[in-house]
């Protein structure tokens, strides 16, 4: 398989778009899961001014609804225990600031947000699907970078109640990775 550096040497780039993209992919592929480098996604907008009410995808909730994010082994379903373990994330976060929340299409809802947890920066993206009757009916959640989900999955194993335990990674699961690639960089 090529490497990053020999597929940009031999493809001529279309636009600068991708020239940039490639740039991109390579720098977080020389980071590893560190998280090293600086996430940009949320730069690419103002933060706003923090609501006084859930979010619409969580107000708006169906019974049937189901939660996936990157931070979990498995989804979680169901109303109940999915705002039993967003409660436990939530207060994980030191801050949320907000650059993005609002309908995407027909039934989308996304919201874009950073954060830190324990000091690590973490940065968020919501992408919820709202049903025709306005009702959220699927939610994924993605964290990055990896360094932050590690410890965001840990924090939540250590917190949630025990029946969604198995959702997170282990203290012994952690340990395994952090042998291999330190899961907590240098606060």
């Amino acid at each position: 398989m090529p490497t990053i550096d020999a597929l940009s040497r031999e493809a001529p780039w279309k636009s600068m778009a991708e020239a940039r993209f490639m740039e991109n992919l390579t720098a977080i592929l020389s980071d590893g899961i560190t998280g090293a480098h600086t996430m940009k996604f949320n730069d690419t907008h103002p933060v706003m001014t923090p609501a006084d009410s859930p979010p619409l995808w969580l107000a708006s909730l169906s019974e049937t609804a189901t939660l996936e994010a990157t931070v979990l082994k498995r989804p979680i379903e169901g109303r109940a225990d999915i705002l039993s373990v967003i409660k436990h994330a939530v207060s994980l976060y030191e801050f949320q600031q907000h650059s993005y929340k609002g309908m995407i299409g027909d039934g989308l809802y996304m919201e874009s947000y950073r954060s830190q947890i324990e000091g690590v920066p973490i940065e968020t993206v919501v992408l919820a699907h709202r049903d025709e009757r306005g009702a959220t009916d699927s939610v994924v959640i993605n964290h990055r970078p990896l360094n932050a989900v590690l410890l965001f999955s840990k924090l939540m194993w250590e917190r949630v109640d025990e029946r969604f335990r198995d959702c997170y990674l282990t203290g012994p699961e952690i340990a395994a990775l952090d042998k291999v690639q330190p899961v907590s960089p240098t606060k």
